[in-house]
């Protein structure tokens, strides 16, 4: 198949305006319930039709008995049916012009000889008939700008630009959990399961033609053709960055791998080649991988490896300068015209460097102000705010404290007033590094007090920023991303 017809198959398999779910079911924890019901729960706009042969209504949607009988059109069907079930279901979806088939159903290549014999038959069918399917034995796929969601656990993943590919479903799902949690949207999800037909390059190729999607997080254990994954990835990169976990590093991870999918997970030195030569980045765990790749679906790319801080004690600020500089990011020395305009803010014995130690110094117009001339200092390619943000749980304790001493409580309306304000302030600091990292177009990352305060990605009227729990995680993205502009501008 053509590259031109196959987007144009798995343009109905993302952005179907009808879908089919083979083997629907209204019985809770079945494939076919969990399918159903991640699709209709999450509002998907287009129609839905449920093939069942034994019910007349699932879900409050009318049932046919049989793919033959759904009388419309249908973009996208699903199949969560026994695996010998197959090979029949696909000539039904060749009859029916239905191009793009989800199998999540089991069964085949990671069972044995049979199942690799079933596999290669509706390989052979779906090729013939011209049809794209993913998987067999995948947990599903998601495309948010198009109200899909039809993975194998009940989720509500936020609208945005984050696409994933995973060759594990379960690690896939838990990614896209892990995602809702910070606030990070979603662009597209693809698992792949056993990849007998769509394969991990092809949903490469497609998800970096998308314009929904602006950067790419990759779980991968295997690839069994290294050099079109080279091929297709390193015309990604050259305009949206790739984001790669490589699973089975180690020569017992590598074993894990291979009774896990089947697939052979090769060295981790022709990986990290691999990656290096196409310009991937990568990382080296799951929540690593979330971050920069949710991060970078946001953040502009830094020009170079200079780094302005602020921080509102000096401790902090000590810490950052060292992970900065065991990751090669420069931190330059505070010019002449930064240092004048602070002496007018600060205290005489303000630190006058950079990192800007802000002394503890409360006052909101302050760190917005040095906020300002951080940005718009051409030395700098980014800035690190710390502990501007984050504070609430500390106004909130110190309430507590005060009616301990005084042994009564406040009244919620005085609670509430307090930690508005002060929630109202740090809301105004991110909506001026959002203003900020538009205009400078530099990265503009935040470093919170109190994680439980504030979320990984905050969204403003002026665009999305991020806000870090600690200042390492802040110096690794970074750090990320200036390896990648300087891939970029390398080519």
């Amino acid at each position: 198949m053509n590259k031109k017809d196959l987007f144009a198959n798995l343009d109905k398999m993302f952005f179907p305006k009808s879908v089919a779910i083979v083997g629907s079911t209204d019985i809770p924890g079945k494939w076919g319930f969990l399918i159903t019901s991640n699709i209709l729960g999450n509002a998907y706009k287009g129609k839905v039709y449920p093939v069942n042969s034994t019910k007349k209504n699932i879900m409050g949607c009318p049932v046919y008995p049989d793919l033959k009988d759904v009388p419309d059109g249908v973009d996208l069907a699903f199949v969560t049916i026994p695996a010998k079930a197959l090979p029949e279901t696909l000539k039904t979806c060749i009859a029916k012009n239905i191009r793009a088939v989800v199998i999540i159903s089991s069964g085949f290549s990671e069972t044995g000889q049979e199942g690799k014999l079933l596999e290669k038959e509706i390989v052979d069918i779906a090729t013939q008939g011209g049809i794209t399917f993913i998987g067999p034995n995948t947990m599903g796929i998601a495309s948010m700008h198009n109200d899909l969601v039809s993975v194998g656990t009940p989720v509500h993943p936020l609208k945005g630009g984050l696409g994933i590919i995973s060759q594990s479903g379960n690690l896939g799902t838990q990614i896209i959990q892990w995602s809702i949690s910070k606030n990070i949207g979603l662009g597209i999800y693809a698992g792949t399961g056993n990849e007998a037909q769509l394969k991990t390059n092809d949903l490469l190729s497609y998800f970096g033609s998308r314009h929904e999607v602006s950067a790419i997080a990759l779980y991968i254990e295997g690839i069994s053709d290294g050099k079109g994954f080279m091929e297709s990835v390193k015309h990604i990169t050259k305009v949206k960055p790739v984001i790669a976990l490589k699973g089975g590093r180690t020569s017992t991870g590598s074993q894990a791998v291979k009774s896990h999918t089947g697939s052979m997970a090769g060295s981790a030195e022709i990986y990290n080649s691999m990656f290096k030569q196409t310009g991937v980045i990568q990382v080296d765990n799951p929540s690593e991988l979330l971050y920069v790749a949710g991060a970078m679906s946001v953040l502009p790319v830094p020009k170079g490896n200079r780094i302005g801080i602020m921080s509102l004690g000096g401790g902090w600020g000590v810490i950052t300068v060292d992970e900065c500089e065991m990751a090669d990011l420069k931190v330059p020395s505070l010019s002449e015209h930064i240092i004048e305009d602070l002496n007018k803010w600060l205290p005489s014995f303000w630190n006058k460097a950079n990192p800007i130690d802000l002394v503890g110094e409360p006052n909101p117009e302050l760190h917005i102000h040095t906020l300002n001339l951080l940005a718009n200092w051409d030395e700098v390619d980014s800035v690190i705010a710390l502990g501007t943000v984050g504070q609430v749980a500390f106004y909130r304790t110190g309430l507590e404290n005060q009616e301990r001493i005084m042994g009564k409580k406040f009244s919620p309306e005085i609670v509430e007033s307090v930690l508005k304000a002060r929630s109202d302030v740090e809301l105004n600091f991110f909506k001026e590094m959002a203003r900020l990292q538009k205009e400078t177009k530099k990265p503009i990352l935040a470093v919170s007090l109190a994680q439980e305060d504030t979320d990984f990605m905050v969204n403003t009227e002026h665009g999305n920023v991020i806000t870090l729990p600690t200042p390492e995680e802040a110096v690794n993205i970074i750090k990320h991303m200036v390896r990648y502009r300087n891939y970029i501008d390398s080519l």
